[in-house]
C-alpha cells in the first residue's frame, strides 16, 4: 500500500485520486481466481458516477478481501484502511489507501503524529475532488450473526461535507458471502440506495446532528447486510439463501428477506427445493490436473490458511500465501512448458476445466 505524510500530501485532481492501478489488478486477478462469481445485486446494480462525491459504508464481513470484493462493484475506490497494511511489506504492495492510525499502532511501529494526514480530513479532500471513498464502519470484521458496534468516522465524514453544502451521494453495501472459507465459493455485492442523510434541526449541535447521521447509516447498513437476532437465526438464513441461490435466485436478496422474517417472527417463505450441483467424470479429472498443475500453491495456501484465528480470515491468508506461492511455481510451469509443450498445453486445458468446475466436485452440497 501508499501512504503520503501529512507534509507532502499532494494536491487531489480533479475526480479524486484512485487507487494505484496495480492494486486494481492484482486485486481483480485474485478475486477472479479465489471466488467463481462476484454478482452485483441491488438497488442499482451498475451505480452511475456521481456529480459530487461518493462516499460507500459498507459491511466488514470477510477480513481483508473485503476490499477487493468492493472493487468489484466500485472499480478504483479509495478508502480509508488500517495503518497495519502499510507496514508489512506484502501486504504494502497488496493494499493501497488512506491510513487510519490508531493510538495502540503509534506505539506499535513507532509512528509520529504527523506521519500520516488525518484520515478525516484525507477523506473530506477525496469527496471534495469528486472521488469515490469507501468506509468499512465496524472498522474490523468479524464472522457474526449481527455486525460489530459502528464507528462514527463516516457518520463525522458525511457530516462536515453537508456542513460545506457540497454535493454528497452515501451508498450502503453487505457483502454476502455463501462461504467464506471455501475455494471457488460465490459472492454478492448487495447494493442498497443512496440514503437521504438528516439535515441539520435550528440550533442542534455538530454533535448531535452527527449522531443522527450515524443512526442512519446503521440502519442502512443494517438493512442490506447481516444483522440477525442470534446465531441460529444466522444458520436460518443463510439455508434458506442457498436454497434460492441453488434455485437462481438471489443469494443476499433471499438472505435478507429471511432476516427480515425473523426479525418480525414470521415464518420463512417456502423456498423451492433444487438439484444439486452435478460432477461429471471429466470434473473430476479436471480437478486433479488442476491439482497437480497448482499443487505447491494450493498447499502453501492451505497452510496459510490454517495460520488464521477465526473464519473471517481464512480465505485472506490462503490469498496471501497462494500469492507468494504462485510467483515462485509460475516460472517452473513455463520453463516446463516451453520444454515440453504438447503435454502441458493439455495439462493446462484440462487444469482450466478444473479450477471452474471445483465447485461442482468439492462442495456440491455446500453450494
Amino acid at each position: 500500500m501508499s501512504a503520503r505524510s501529512a507534509e507532502q500530501v499532494e494536491p487531489i485532481p480533479p475526480g479524486g485520486r484512485p487507487l494505484r492501478w496495480s492494486v486494481r489488478l492484482l486485486a481483480r486477478l485474485l478475486r477472479g481466481f479465489y471466488f467463481r462469481h462476484v454478482h452485483i445485486v441491488g438497488a442499482r446494480q451498475h451505480p452511475a458516477q456521481p456529480r459530487g462525491g461518493r462516499l460507500i459504508v459498507s459491511s466488514h464481513r470477510n477480513g481483508a478481501i473485503d476490499g477487493y470484493t468492493v472493487l468489484r462493484a466500485f472499480p478504483g475506490v479509495q478508502g480509508l484502511v488500517s495503518v497495519q497494511l502499510l507496514q508489512h511489506p506484502l501486504l504494502r504492495w497488496m493494499f493501497d489507501g488512506i491510513a487510519v492510525v490508531r493510538e495502540k499502532d503509534r506505539q506499535r511501529y513507532g509512528i509520529r503524529r504527523a506521519t500520516f494526514a488525518n484520515p478525516v480530513d484525507a477523506g473530506c479532500a477525496q469527496l471534495r475532488a469528486g472521488g469515490d471513498l469507501l468506509i468499512f464502519p465496524e472498522g474490523s470484521s468479524e464472522w457474526s450473526h449481527r455486525p460489530l458496534p459502528y464507528q462514527r468516522g463516516a457518520a463525522r465524514i458525511a457530516r462536515t461535507m453537508l456542513a460545506e453544502g457540497a454535493s454528497l451521494e452515501l451508498v450502503p453495501l453487505g457483502l454476502h458471502y455463501r462461504a467464506p472459507d471455501q475455494f471457488r465459493s460465490d459472492v454478492e455485492i448487495l447494493v442498497g440506495a443512496p440514503l437521504e442523510l438528516p439535515t441539520r434541526a435550528g440550533d442542534e449541535t455538530d454533535r448531535d446532528w452527527e449522531w443522527r447521521i450515524h443512526q442512519a447509516i446503521a440502519e442502512a447498513l443494517d438493512a442490506v447486510s447481516v444483522n440477525c437476532p442470534d446465531p441460529a437465526g444466522l444458520a436460518v438464513a443463510e439455508a434458506h439463501a442457498t436454497t434460492v441461490a441453488a434455485s437462481g435466485g438471489s443469494y443476499a436478496q433471499a438472505f435478507i428477506d429471511a432476516q427480515q422474517h425473523l426479525q418480525t417472527h414470521q415464518p420463512l417463505p417456502t423456498a423451492l427445493p433444487s438439484q444439486p450441483m452435478r460432477a461429471w467424470p471429466l470434473d473430476w479429472l479436471g480437478v486433479a490436473a488442476f491439482v497437480l498443475l497448482a499443487a505447491p500453491v494450493l498447499l502453501i495456501g492451505r497452510i496459510a490458511g490454517g495460520k488464521a484465528d477465526a473464519r473471517n480470515t481464512v480465505s485472506f491468508f490462503r490469498m496471501a500465501g497462494g500469492l507468494v506461492a504462485a510467483l515462485l511455481w509460475l516460472p517452473c510451469l513455463l520453463l516446463a512448458t516451453y520444454g515440453w509443450p504438447l503435454p502441458m498445453l493439455a495439462l493446462w486445458c484440462a487444469a482450466a476445466l478444473g479450477w471452474w468446475r471445483w465447485p461442482n466436485v468439492m462442495h456440491r452440497n455446500a453450494q
